[in-house]
């Protein structure tokens, strides 16, 4: 008998002392997953740092950029209406003859390569392109386009 109580003394023993390793190894786990979630957090608020500063360079060269662009339409600007406003100078100072009374000169003085790209738009206007199809085919600018449309429909060249 006293082996029985000695073996179940030893076996209760042992059942405590694996009880204490398990929540020792549990606390541990525990202990373990607190430092795993933090590190995640750490990781994802690194992340997001990292992504909002790439926003933000890629944010400022959208501006730089568009401000470049700016500049270069607005420097463009005042070329075209310099160029319109010698067109009309040139188709005023000279006039309309007798036989032309109400139109204005077809090709008043204009580079032969500009001729060419008059008549090509007023050929792609009159087939119905509209300005931009036309600025795209002919390699040349939405503005240009318009003001050569504009220019033959006063000419009375197309329809208006």
């Amino acid at each position: 008998m006293d082996w029985i109580s000695v073996s179940i003394g030893l076996s209760i023993l042992l059942n405590i002392l694996s009880l204490l390793m398990l929540i020792q190894s549990k606390k541990r786990n525990d202990s373990d997953t607190e430092k795993d979630v933090q590190t995640i957090q750490q990781s994802v608020e690194h992340f997001i740092l990292k992504i909002e500063t790439e926003n933000d360079n890629l944010y400022q060269k959208i501006v730089h950029y568009v401000k470049t662009n700016q500049h270069g339409a607005d420097g463009r600007i005042p070329i075209l209406e310099e160029k319109i406003r010698l067109l009309e100078e040139k188709l005023e100072f000279e006039g309309p003859s007798d036989d032309q009374k109400g139109e204005l000169p077809p090709h008043a003085s204009l580079p032969s390569n500009q001729i060419q790209d008059e008549e090509s738009v007023q050929q792609l206007f009159k087939q119905g392109f509209s300005p931009r199809q036309i600025a795209k085919v002919l390699q040349m600018e939405d503005g240009e386009v318009e003001l050569i449309i504009n220019l033959l429909k006063k000419r009375q060249i197309l329809p208006r």
